[in-house]
């Protein structure tokens, strides 16, 4: 049923924690294409992650995993997620950022967030008919925005409402019972419902420099997502030359690398509204941020690792793409680190 879309890879993301919790059984990897035995890799592709979940539903009590996720010291997902729940302004952001990336990660569910009179609905429904494959998917999702609620809005939840179709099924009675808010039978969607005026609950640990790298993460993760065949290939071209070889690729070499010509290339990224240039922008544009706001890279060892010959021509582009000196820009953010520690 995914089609084209079982070869695509995503991040392994909460399934590492899961991994991690039942110590990396080796019935984890039954019938997927990952070889060996220990942590998953980071990425895997969208056929082998179902089959994870799928084997720990087969080999596990998921529902005890859940409710892990309700009282884990931090939050179990991916990198995205987690950036913007921690960095971004407010509530109402942080929601939306989580579920563009569950959406982005998962298009075996279907994700939505939208305002119903004076109440915030995200609902998660089934593509197509899933069984304990969807109650998994669904609940854990909904307990990964439930966290969101409770980090950021740290009030009373009872105002909250949990609507699951687990709600008549006895194995799950514990988990829900973790779940300090109302709970109400569903029929095929399961939604998490709160007050609309939550939204503009203020994030105290906003950070600006975090937030815009949560911001060009998710739309990387989006990009990956939505992107054609022929977009996603030079993109992930491009993304190997400047980490293999920290330097800038040609159009000709990616054309030699996908066995076309380069006229070929430019016409058909003119048909998706792109260009060879500006996908290479887009993707050093990225890992500057990332590397500005890592005080262990250098700013020049970043310029090298980005493929600029000096800093002034790092500096130039740095400035170009976001108004200010990387320096300036690690100086904020250093000031911004000091204050909140």
């Amino acid at each position: 049923m995914l089609g084209p879309m079982a070869t695509k890879q995503v991040p392994t993301a909460t399934a590492l924690h899961f991994g991690q919790w039942l110590d990396w059984p080796e019935w984890l990897r039954d019938g997927t294409s990952i070889t060996g035995t220990g942590p998953l890799p980071p990425m895997v592709s969208l056929a082998d992650d179902l089959l994870i979940i799928g084997n720990i539903i087969d080999h596990s009590d998921y529902f005890a995993l859940v409710e892990r996720m309700l009282f884990s010291p931090q939050p179990v997902m991916g990198a995205t997620g987690a950036l913007s729940l921690m960095h971004a302004p407010d509530l109402g952001l942080a929601l939306s950022s989580l579920v563009r990336a569950m959406s982005a990660q998962n298009p075996f569910v279907i994700v939505g967030i939208e305002t119903v009179g004076d109440e915030i609905h995200v609902t998660i429904r089934p593509p197509w008919p899933m069984g304990p494959l969807f109650r998994f998917s669904a609940i854990a999702g909904l307990a990964l925005i439930y966290r969101a609620l409770e980090a950021l809005h740290c009030t009373d939840l009872t105002a909250v409402t949990l609507e699951s179709q687990l709600y008549e099924v006895p194995e799950a009675r514990q988990l829900l019972s973790r779940f300090q808010c109302r709970l109400e039978p569903s029929i095929g969607t399961e939604r998490l419902r709160f007050p609309e005026k939550w939204r503009d609950t203020a994030n105290p640990h906003h950070d600006a420099m975090l937030w815009a790298v949560a911001r060009c993460k998710l739309a990387d993760l989006e990009h990956e997502s939505g992107e054609p065949e022929i977009v996603r290939s030079i993109r992930s071209f491009i993304v190997d030359m400047l980490t293999r070889e920290q330097r800038v690729p040609r159009l000709k070499q990616a054309a030699a690398h996908l066995d076309l010509s380069s006229r070929t290339i430019v016409r058909l990224l003119a048909k998706h509204d792109s260009s060879f240039h500006a996908l290479v922008e887009d993707e050093r544009k990225a890992r500057a941020l990332l590397m500005i706001a890592d005080q262990s890279v250098s700013l020049g060892e970043a310029a090298r690792r980005l493929g600029f010959s000096d800093m002034s021509s790092f500096g130039r582009s740095v400035r170009h793409w976001f108004g200010d000196t990387p320096g300036n820009m690690r100086k904020a953010w250093s000031s911004r680190a000091a204050v909140a520690s």
